[in-house]
């Protein structure tokens, strides 16, 4: 939690440096939170705007649906989604400044922790040397705060390590802002007049909430262009806005309503510095809806110009179909009975609505499964046949590559001399060798004499 929080110490501690007066640093903090906060708190604005644009639609609905909740529910979020409005976009964004005030709370109400650095056994001594008892760390700080901002030379010269402590007055105009505003302040211990501006910081608050208010719906009146009376709605936020201020007020130290009051103010101003923004946002968002409206009336258009021409067609279609149906003379003779022409109508076609042979549902299982048998006995005889063809080829690859090898190594090599065969025997050499021998030898000479 002190690592959120010393942030913001920080920066109300850089205040008080330069102001020197708590209040004062509690209004520049404020300040700042709401320069940051702008952007936001004008998407807030806007959606409030927006919302403010369909009160009177709103309106309409509810007297139209005035007995069926359910179906005003839907027709309302039907004209939220059309406009593009979301209905808690306003509640939400103004709901941001509570983390701020709720960090700026724990920093108020431990001031000697979160502003001073003052540790428990700091404080222990502090209370100790103050008051001779030691008083709750958390609870108690609020009551010894300006007390130690009195007594602040005694405490360092006691307890030399809180030397470097800040120094901070929490008063303003002779109020203690670390004590918490009075009801009945003419019972309270301090004078009549700090007591009294103690119990003004709240009602105060309160009027500023009021005000706050009826300035947000004049301007919403002035950009609109549309002076409305404040509906049930607006009144109650008012008033829960204005009971809140109050119960705050005086129920927590008066530093929150200096804060508060000072929150109230900025709002003020800002909604007049939302103006012109707020203006520029409505006549965008008139030129959008003026756009998207024209864009819906082209769409309307184009469907209704495309049922007409598809109409038209049909039209045409029916037209020429009863054309050719009628000089058709088939039709015609198919229509008659008798002497009748047109004894089953005009229209009369008998292949309209063509009929099947009936055929046993369990014939179709068997011709289908012998279909499939044959269809498989054939899937296998091509598988068959394609292994088979596979082989073949493979065999002549191999041929191929083996004859080029051997050819290459012939030339390569000198042809080596063939030995003469064996004379055979005698008795087993055939007749017919012998005498090609001879004639053979005898064909010699005659080529040497030529």
């Amino acid at each position: 939690m002190s690592i959120i929080l010393t942030p913001f110490a920080k920066l109300l501690l850089l205040f008080y440096n330069i102001t020197g007066s708590y209040a004062i640093s509690l209004v520049l903090f404020c300040l700042v939170i709401r320069l940051i906060l702008f952007p936001i708190f004008l998407k807030g604005r806007k959606s409030m705007l927006a919302m403010n644009g369909l009160a009177d639609q709103q309106k309409m609905l509810q007297q139209k649906y005035a007995r069926d909740r359910e179906r005003y529910s839907i027709e309302l979020q039907k004209l939220y989604e059309r406009e593009g409005v979301k209905p808690s976009g306003g509640c939400l964004w103004s709901l941001l400044p509570m983390p701020f005030l709720m960090a700026l709370y724990a920093i108020i109400r431990q001031p000697l922790t979160y502003l001073m650095e003052m540790t428990e056994d700091h404080f222990n001594a502090v209370s100790n040397l103050l008051y001779g008892d030691v008083l709750s760390f958390r609870n108690a700080q609020l009551q010894i705060a300006q007390d130690v901002y009195n007594n602040y030379d005694q405490i360092v010269t006691a307890i030399p390590d809180l030397a470097g402590m800040p120094k901070i007055d929490f008063t303003f105009l002779g109020m203690n802002l670390s004590n918490t505003p009075q009801l009945m302040f003419w019972k309270s211990d301090e004078p009549m007049g700090i007591a009294f501006g103690m119990f003004l910081i709240p009602i105060i608050s309160a009027v500023l909430s009021i005000i706050t208010t009826i300035v947000t719906n004049k301007i919403n009146a002035k950009v609109l262009g549309v002076v409305r009376p404040m509906d049930s709605s607006t009144r109650a936020t008012m008033i829960m806005m204005t009971l809140f201020s109050l119960w705050l007020c005086f129920t927590l130290p008066a530093a929150l309503g200096v804060y508060w009051i000072a929150n109230s103010v900025f709002a003020i101003l800002q909604e007049f510095l939302n103006v012109p923004f707020l203006r520029k946002h409505l006549k965008k968002t008139e030129e959008e809806k003026a756009k998207r409206i024209e864009e819906e009336k082209e769409r309307v258009k184009r469907e209704k110009k495309a049922q007409a021409d598809a109409k038209k067609k049909a039209a045409e279609e029916m037209r020429r179909i009863q054309m050719e149906r009628k000089l058709n003379k088939s039709i015609a003779t198919a229509s008659r009975e008798g002497m009748r022409t047109y004894a089953r109508g005009r229209l009369y076609d008998p292949d309209r609505y063509p009929t099947f042979p009936y055929k046993d549902p369990n014939q179709l299982l068997q011709e289908e499964s012998v279909r499939q048998q044959l269809k498989a006995e054939e899937d296998k005889i091509n598988q068959e046949a394609m292994k088979q063809n596979k082989k073949k080829d493979k065999k002549e690859k191999k041929a191929k590559q083996a004859a080029p090898a051997v050819e290459e190594t012939a030339a390569v090599q000198p042809a080596a001399p063939v030995p003469a065969p064996a004379p055979a025997p005698a008795q087993e050499a055939p007749e017919e060798e012998e005498g090609f021998v001879e004639e053979s030898f005898l064909e010699e000479p005659e080529d040497n004499e030529e």
